[in-house]
């Protein structure tokens, strides 16, 4: 079960732990951790991740998203989520990050998530997903959140599944994945 932290780090806008996991919306002064998690993992990703220029890797890059991400958590379109363990290391081990907010009559979001390499097959995308999923749902009264992923990527299937996403059908040509444009399988999760 997650906890909504009530003491932030000085790094923090936001953050939440799960029995091993710390999920926090970071600041731009974790630049560098951000890049470096996102270099240990660029060959890892790609086959997966949309499409990225070098520079994207850079830490001065890093902290324009950093701060456009606190700005837009600010404003209620994105809810970037990256992952820690909880034991007080600010080692990088993935991100789940909830975006396309849409409130009123439709409460829904779109969820993405990525994982170090080293940290797969222990459950820790799972734990990430499902609790972050409940804290969203929870706290920001959200209804419907939607998930889009590669029909090959076998093992980010699975995890949604997992989770208790539904399937829901495919959409054609949904994001340019390392260098094309590629189909992906849809998703969807309520909050009953």
């Amino acid at each position: 079960m997650y906890k909504i932290v009530d003491h932030l780090k000085p790094n923090e806008l936001f953050a939440m732990e799960t029995d091993r996991l710390r999920l926090s919306v970071l600041r731009k002064s974790c630049a560098r951790d951000v890049a470096d998690y996102l270099c240990r993992n660029r060959e890892f990703h790609r086959k997966w991740a949309q499409t990225h220029s070098d520079s994207y890797f850079t830490q001065r890059v890093q902290k324009d998203y950093l701060k456009y991400d606190c700005g837009e958590y600010r404003a209620g379109r994105l809810v970037p989520l990256w992952i820690t363990y909880k034991d007080g290391s600010q080692r990088i081990i993935g991100r789940v990050s909830f975006f396309n907010f849409a409130y009123g009559g439709m409460m829904s979001c779109s969820i993405g998530y990525h994982l170090d390499e080293k940290e797969t097959g222990k459950g820790i995308a799972s734990e990430a997903v499902e609790n972050a999923c409940k804290m969203i749902m929870e706290y920001m009264k959200i209804h419907r959140i939607e998930a889009f992923i590669l029909p090959n990527n076998v093992k980010s299937l699975a995890l949604i599944k997992r989770c208790g996403f539904i399937h829901e059908g495919r959409r054609i040509s949904y994001m340019h994945i390392n260098g094309q444009w590629e189909d992906h399988e849809a998703f969807y999760l309520l909050n009953n």
